[in-house]
This record gives C-alpha cells, structure tokens and sequence, in this order.
C-alpha cells in the first residue's frame, strides 16, 4: 500500500509541475471545450487533476468499505470458534494440581 501512495504523490508533483511549466512557457495557451468553448490549458489540467484525485479518494472508500466487511466477517468467525472452544474445554476438564492451602481454581475466581 505504500507504493501505491508513492506512486500518487508522485504523479500529482508530476502534474503539479507539468501545469506550472506549462503555465510559465505558454501562459495564454487556449484548448476548445465543446460545452464551455476556449479555456486555458493550465485550467483544464488542473480540473483533470483534481477530478483523478477525487477518483481516488472513492477508490479508496471502496476499498475501504470492504475490509471493513471483510475485518467484521472475520470477528464474527472468530468469536464463534472462540464459544466453540469454550465450549470443548468445559466439557473436557484438564488434570490441574491443587495447592493443599489454597481453595480449588473455580472457587477463587467467584469470590
């Protein structure tokens, strides 16, 4: 996961970097939007850089999202084999030596 988060870091300098060449080469630099008509290269850019760090972020909250189901999952096997094994141990006692001056393991827990 760390190189995934190096590689962003990354490629957002990268972009930050080409946009501020571009900027300081070309500044009056034109691009035709169909919808919108002439805009700034530099303006664009930026807009498709935040657009891909918000892309991003929901894959990250996708990805997220779903280790929190898969981390719940695995709580709720692990509390079922954890009743399970309470349950094999109370029904098979182990030996356990008893200190003459001392009251029985169970006896000492309760009170």
């Amino acid at each position: 996961m760390r190189l995934v988060h190096w590689i962003s870091f990354i490629l957002a300098l990268t972009v930050a970097l080409a946009i501020a060449v571009l900027y300081a080469v070309q500044p009056a630099a034109q691009v035709a939007v169909p919808a919108v008509g002439t805009v700034s290269l530099y303006l664009v850019m930026l807009l498709l850089a935040v657009l891909a760090y918000f892309a991003g972020w929901v894959y990250f909250l996708g990805y997220a999202w779903a280790l929190s189901r898969e981390r719940r999952a695995w709580r709720r096997e692990r509390q079922k084999l954890e009743a399970e094994l309470q349950k094999l141990r109370a029904s098979r006692p182990e030996e356990m030596p008893r200190i003459p001056d001392r009251p029985p393991p169970g006896e000492a827990e309760q009170s």
